[in-house]
């Protein structure tokens, strides 16, 4: 199996290392897993110092409220006449 980090290109000896498409993918992932892992540790050891946020901003949080009925809209003298006939 070839070494994904250092190519064999015997035909350009003089020019600089190129990185392949499987060195970049590589890479990436590597980068990607790294920050992931570090988001998690980070969100379990700064999860005391996270502030709570009160549910007059944010209502859509609102534990307490289960469901938010729709405001009626007022009956007018017309919605009265048609509801006498």
């Amino acid at each position: 199996m070839a070494d994904p980090i250092k190519p064999n290109n015997p035909n350009d000896e003089n020019s600089p290392w190129k990185p392949t498409y499987k060195w970049m993918g590589i890479t990436t992932g590597i980068i990607l897993t790294i920050l992931i892992i570090m988001f998690f540790v980070l969100n379990i050891l700064l999860k005391p110092y996270m502030r709570e946020i009160p549910p007059e901003i944010t209502p859509w949080l609102d534990k307490s409220k289960k469901e938010i009925k729709a405001v009626q809209p007022e009956k007018t003298e017309q919605d009265e006449q048609n509801a006498a006939n």
